[in-house]
């Protein structure tokens, strides 16, 4: 009877200490991690990442933000953060210590300063690009603040009647040109050379043409074509470049079919769309009004882009080939959800997201789950296909439903040349396009090491079959045998 108390005091200690443990945890995840599998259903996953702190600038000792409006990360790890409300620009270093404000500067003998800016962009030797919305004008600065020059309204003949100049973002390629986008503006990114000067617009969303639309604007009055939608491109909203100069693109509108592009310097869209769906946030193909609405997107390491869903607060991030790998965050307004989420920044396996409505930054760290999705991808990537292998695989026994990390080794065998196995992996992860890729050179392997033999065995067959028909006519009486 004892020993049954004992038992029972010990189950009750137990539990007692699983409650006082796993609240924390419950507290910690405000959403579910949740991914979509090859037949467009939800399927819930643990989270890739979780709510580590925020940062609203007054336990850094510089005042609250107010309406910051984005974030940029520079080669250095310091995060920038245009705080458009207090006008200023905020550097942080790793450990969250103010770098520097910059309140405004000295431009041709007069303090001046922003006026509503919308978007920042720091190159690689440290200067600043501030798209200065409500002045009209892109302006440079040296990274310690210092006025260096400003870019006004873009000048040519093929400017149409009625152009308005508010640049929102910017951005500058390793070769110094600068691409703007404008508010309003729907015929592409606007492209300035180093010296500042306009060279024309690139990558403009084509337009989606209706015939039906068509063939009834010809037969509708005047009143009723006003009323009827125009063929008008959809305009971006924000960008970011990669390590190699390729422009990478959102566009909110929720009806557009690549809300994310991936621009080379001709303004082609060359992203990689090998995914059970096309990169676009949530999958909804029955609800438009239940659809992503993108706004933000970043660049990272291995191929790795992840884009900022305002409509729902989520951050989706992708590999290379289009596979959706993660997804995290929600509208609220506990730690880890956003109010009004307009950025979204990265450092390391760290991200960032900026909150308007809450003037905060969340940051946020990866799972077991989500550090084993990163380096498994960077390690594939980078060509280690045993490294990358033995990652997928520790995923499985976290998610064994998990179809990614089929693909991972399916494509970490198909590299290898274990073609068979490959096949084996991608079909469970209805990778079609690796698959068929697996096939085909599992094809190849199977002809080459079964040719020889194959037609040997048919010579051999030929000669055989050759031979019976002479010996049967023979003895038949139909050939007659040669007598010496």
């Amino acid at each position: 009877m004892m020993k049954l108390i004992k038992l029972m005091t010990s189950a009750a200690l137990l539990l007692a200490a699983f409650q006082l443990f796993a609240s924390p945890l419950q507290a910690a995840a405000p959403y579910e991690g949740y991914s979509y599998s090859y037949w467009g259903t939800t399927s819930t996953t643990p989270n890739a990442y979780l709510p580590e702190t925020v940062i609203n600038g007054v336990e850094q000792g510089i005042g609250k933000f107010k309406e910051p409006t984005d974030l940029y990360v520079d080669d250095d790890g310091q995060l920038y953060v245009l705080d458009a409300g207090n006008g200023r620009i905020v550097v942080f270093d790793e450990q969250w210590k103010v770098v520097r404000e910059i309140r405004g500067f000295q431009n041709g003998g007069k303090q001046d300063q922003f006026a509503n800016p919308q978007g920042l962009f720091v190159t690689k030797k440290g200067q600043i690009f501030v798209a200065d919305t409500d002045n009209s004008r892109v302006v440079e600065l040296t990274n310690e603040g210092e006025f260096v020059r400003e870019i006004g309204a873009p000048k040519s003949e093929v400017i149409r009647d009625g152009f308005e100049y508010f640049p929102k973002k910017v951005g500058v390629d390793n070769a110094g040109r600068i691409y703007v986008i404008g508010r309003g503006v729907f015929d592409g990114i606007i492209e300035f050379d180093s010296d500042g000067v306009f060279t024309g617009f690139m990558g403009t969303n084509r337009v989606k043409f209706d015939v039906w639309d068509y063939f009834w604007k010809k037969l509708s009055t005047k009143a009723q074509k006003s009323k009827l939608a125009q063929f008008v491109p959809l305009e971006f909203n924000n960008l970011d470049l990669d390590q190699e100069g390729f422009i990478y693109t959102t566009t909110a509108e929720v009806n557009s079919a690549d809300p994310i592009k991936r621009l080379n310097s001709t303004g082609v869209d060359v992203l990689r769309r090998e995914g059970y769906f096309f990169p676009r946030g949530d999958v909804y193909s029955s609800n438009p009004n239940a659809s992503s609405i993108l706004i933000d997107v970043q660049v990272g390491a291995n191929g790795v882009y992840s884009a900022l869903d305002s409509r729902k607060g989520r951050v989706f991030t992708y590999n290379e080939d289009g596979n959706l790998m993660y997804v995290f965050g929600r509208i609220g307004t506990q730690e880890g959800t956003f109010k009004t989420p307009v950025a979204v920044e990265s450092r390391g396996s760290q991200f960032f997201v900026l909150d308007q409505g809450l003037n905060r930054i969340n940051v946020f760290s990866p799972t077991r789950y989500g550090t084993l999705i990163n380096d498994a991808n960077a390690l594939l990537v980078s060509g280690d296909y045993n490294g990358a292998e033995s990652k997928w695989r520790e995923l499985l026994r976290l998610d064994a439903n998990n179809e990614i990390a089929y693909v991972g080794i399916g494509k970490a065998m198909l590299r290898q040349g274990d073609n068979k196995l490959a096949m084996e992996n991608l079909k469970l992860g209805y990778d079609r396009v690796y698959y068929s890729k697996a096939f085909g050179k599992y094809r190849k392997e199977m002809t080459r090491k079964y040719f020889g033999a194959g037609m040997t065995v048919v010579f051999v067959l030929i000669a055989a079959l050759w031979s019976w028909n002479i010996i049967k006519r023979r003895s038949t009486g139909k050939v007659k045998a040669n007598v010496i």
